[in-house]
């Protein structure tokens, strides 16, 4: 386990490092995330998602950046916000498959 038990998740979107931003920052405009934080010139955005009946809740950090693939790549950084707990990492993985769906059900406009 990492520390404070942070999970990262990356997966290729086709299009270009601009586009695939453009479509994470629509994911996340129109999903269920709280406390946006955009950094354009880093194609980057934090967000938290809210807590749960069993958990406090997640703190994200996702940056694009073309991989060693030469392909955009989405990364997302996940963290307990109630630092360790167990029950967080079966929530993060859950709420990361949703969102990378969700990435990839908006499609990227080349």
């Amino acid at each position: 386990m990492q520390a404070h038990g942070q999970q990262k998740f990356d997966i290729s979107v086709p299009g270009t490092v601009d586009s695939v931003y453009a479509t994470v920052m629509a994911v996340v405009n129109a999903g269920p995330y709280k406390k946006m934080e955009p950094s354009p010139e880093l194609r980057m955005v934090s967000f938290r998602t809210g807590a749960s009946l069993m958990t406090w809740g997640q703190r994200w950090l996702v940056q694009v950046a073309l991989g060693i693939d030469g392909q955009p790549h989405v990364s997302a950084t996940v963290t307990p916000r109630n630092g360790q707990q167990a029950l967080d990492q079966a929530r993060i993985a859950k709420l990361a498959t949703d969102f990378f769906k969700r990435i990839a059900a908006a499609g990227v406009a080349a």
